[in-house]
């Protein structure tokens, strides 16, 4: 999760910035009142309500008081071309953009009368200008349009400085520079001096006409669409993004296309933005489905590529994930390093970033929570991982820690291909424009979850990329026994490969395991048997004839700070194809190498002996499957002792295929 710590009037991109360094050289008086009265800001509706909670109050006397009394946060300029029609950049309204924060969009007058915006009349998001007009509202003064201009005369950028109210700045027109894409038109470059909130303001010349609208500064350098290309469009709306897809599994796959659409005009500008969308995503869904089919055989759990993973497993208990390796294009199991908080009453959470906007975390639930409040409740294991990680909001310097993010926008549930059932849950930041998705699943010690922090406009594709990216993610279990036992009961979203275990134990006495494939008997003599006795669960894949199948691979039982343990594994023989040290290692439990002799050894202040205890035989020259059992004893066991001990262990292990 990236830190949020949006400024107050930042979340508006692409607008023009700099500084004010330029002195100004004043129109005549006539021709400046014209500009005056003839440019507006544009402003949006602050948010109306918080449902953040902080840790002390927000430090609102930091901000300067005109803008923190003023009801709207000012994006942009636009600027009257006519009696009822006004210009504007595309980027400052964003018709591409749907914010579940700012909805509405407004011009402001000198006066301060604010009047919303109507209908769109024209717009080219590419060429990046819109023209529109405004409800309840005709000007008597407005800006002549001029195709013409000549390199080297004097040149005005207007716009709306900091919120402050309309700027003329002086500058010199000093070229054109092809639009970065393709080159399809020319920009106007200017030296005149613009800031934040000039975007979408007009670039006069001498006598106050328009030549240009300014869209962006960069390297001290203005840029604005030259009036000619704003006259070519006529009353029409034309989108076009180009956009490089990927995904995060397959960092060298990506695709690069244009999505192009065309709307009649006038609309009201909140219509377009809901056509805009739904042709968007279905164009957004269609490609991405396009990515990730296109990879054919590429694809996890598909051909050679996937080969690791299949005979693989993952040893952590924290989520992994398989990826595409740039490094050999093959699927691998990822080895991601946690960071790990103590938070009150012996909870823990642990957190990684694995990529930009995407985060894994682990919780272990304090003493005083309950599996099922962090299942009836989203909110639980949300202020639990606030607890855990410092985010903060910030006034300049001033940093305001979050505590709880309130309750979810929306609460969602999926059951991905393998038959784990996540939790979708959305929820908003309104005071940064951004939404937090978190996908949970429980665990015995509490929740693991993927999370990814977005733009509000964003949700949707974010979760088309969360729930493609859950059928890739490595789960596994860990916790204590009585946790395990709450876990396995009445747990809503217990995945599918768990419900036909069958588990119990009595503490001082034994414990019992089983699934459809094998069972596991302990008594007490093999491992004290109590509540706090930790059992672990590790799953991995298995490919049968025509599906692949999430299965338990590893087992094992210890003591809580002894390393007194048993562990149990399901092996499955590897594919000819993988390389070289997989097939060794395959062949040498096979061949009952070290350690797998059933002859203790020490290692670590530890006794430990291992075996195989069943091999299934595809032919009987060729092993399909086996488990070996592992048992480590604290300090030095007799050898005699460690035999017998791990005898009576095997004969509760039960092979049932």
């Amino acid at each position: 999760m990236k830190k949020l710590c949006i400024l107050l009037l930042t979340g508006f991109v692409a607008c023009a910035t700099g500084a004010n360094t330029t002195q100004t050289k004043s129109l005549s008086k006539d021709l400046k009142n014209l500009v005056n009265e003839s440019c507006f800001e544009v402003v949006v509706n602050k948010p109306e309500k918080d449902t953040l909670t902080y840790e002390k109050e927000l430090p609102w006397h930091l901000i300067p008081y005109n803008i923190r009394v003023d009801k709207y946060y000012s994006i942009g300029t636009a600027f009257a071309i006519s009696p009822t029609e006004l210009l504007t950049a595309f980027h400052v309204l964003d018709l591409k953009t749907d914010s579940l924060i700012y909805k509405d969009f407004y011009i402001r007058d000198s006066q301060g009368n604010v009047y919303e915006i109507d209908k769109i009349v024209a717009f080219d998001s590419h060429r990046d200008f819109i023209r529109f007009t405004v409800k309840n509202r005709t000007f008597a003064k407005f800006l002549k349009l001029k195709e013409n201009f000549n390199i080297g005369d004097t040149v005005y950028a207007v716009g709306n400085a900091y919120g402050e109210g309309i700027v003329v700045r002086q500058g010199e027109l000093i070229g054109t520079y092809p639009e970065p894409e393709d080159g399809k038109f020319n920009l106007l470059k200017s030296s005149s001096d613009v800031n934040f909130g000039n975007s979408g303001g007009p670039l006069i010349d001498g006598a106050a006409n328009v030549i240009g609208v300014v869209i962006q500064r960069k390297d001290n350098i203005a840029y604005s669409l030259p009036v000619a290309e704003v006259m070519k469009t006529g009353n029409r709306g034309i989108f076009h993004v180009r956009m490089n897809f990927g995904f995060t599994l397959l960092p060298e796959k990506t695709m690069v296309k244009n999505f192009d659409d065309e709307l009649s005009l006038p609309k009201g500008y909140k219509e377009i933005k809901k056509l805009f969308n739904e042709r968007f995503k279905k164009f957004y869904v269609t490609t991405m489905d396009e990515l990730l089919k296109g990879q054919g055989r590429r694809m996890f759990p598909e051909g050679e590529e996937s080969l690791i993973p299949l005979f693989d497993f993952t040893d952590s208990y924290s989520l992994q994930v398989n990826y595409l390796s740039k490094d050999n294009n093959k699927w691998t199991i990822s080895n991601i390093e946690y960071k790990e908080t103590k938070i009150h009453g012996n909870g823990v959470i642990r957190m990684a970033n694995p990529d930009k906007r995407l985060l894994f975390i682990d919780i272990s639930r304090p003493d005083d929570v309950s599996l099922q409040d962090m299942l009836n409740d989203p909110t639980v294991g949300m202020k639990l991982v606030l607890e855990g990680q410092s985010i903060t909001r910030d006034f300049g310097d001033v940093k305001t820690r979050i505590l709880s993010l309130g309750n979810p926008l929306t609460v969602e549930y999926h059951t991905d291909k393998y038959g784990r059932k996540w939790r979708l849950c959305t929820w908003i930041l309104e005071y940064s424009d951004e939404a937090v998705i978190s996908c949970a699943t429980p665990t015995p010690e509490g929740m693991s979850a993927v999370v990814f922090v977005c733009e509000t406009t964003e949700i949707e594709f974010w979760k088309y990329d969360a729930l493609k990216l859950l059928d890739y993610v490595q789960l596994s279990y860990y916790g204590k026994l009585k946790d395990w036992k709450e876990f396995l009961t009445g747990n809503k979203l217990l995945p599918k490969a768990l419900n036909a275990v069958r588990f119990d134990y009595s503490v001082q006495r034994g414990f019992q395991f089983g699934t459809g494939t094998f069972s596991i008997s302990a008594t007490n003599d093999v491992i004290a048997i109590n509540d706090d006795v930790r059992m672990g669960i590790n799953f991995g894949y298995i490919k049968q004839a025509a599906d692949t199948e999430w299965v338990i691979r590893r087992v094992q039982l210890s003591e809580y700070q002894k390393d007194n343990y048993f562990v149990l594994v399901n092996w499955v023989a590897p594919d000819t194809r993988l390389p070289k040290d997989y097939i060794n290692y395959w062949e040498s439990i096979v061949n009952a190498d070290h350690p797998y002799t059933m002859k203790p050894f020490t290692s670590d202040n530890s006794t430990k002996i291992a075996a195989v205890v069943k091999t299934i035989q595809e032919k009987p020259e060729k092993v399909k499957k086996l488990y070996t059992l592992f048992l480590g004893r604290a300090g030095k066991v007799e050898e005699e002792k460690m035999i017998q001990d791990f005898k009576t262990l095997m004969k509760g292990i039960n092979i049932n295929e």
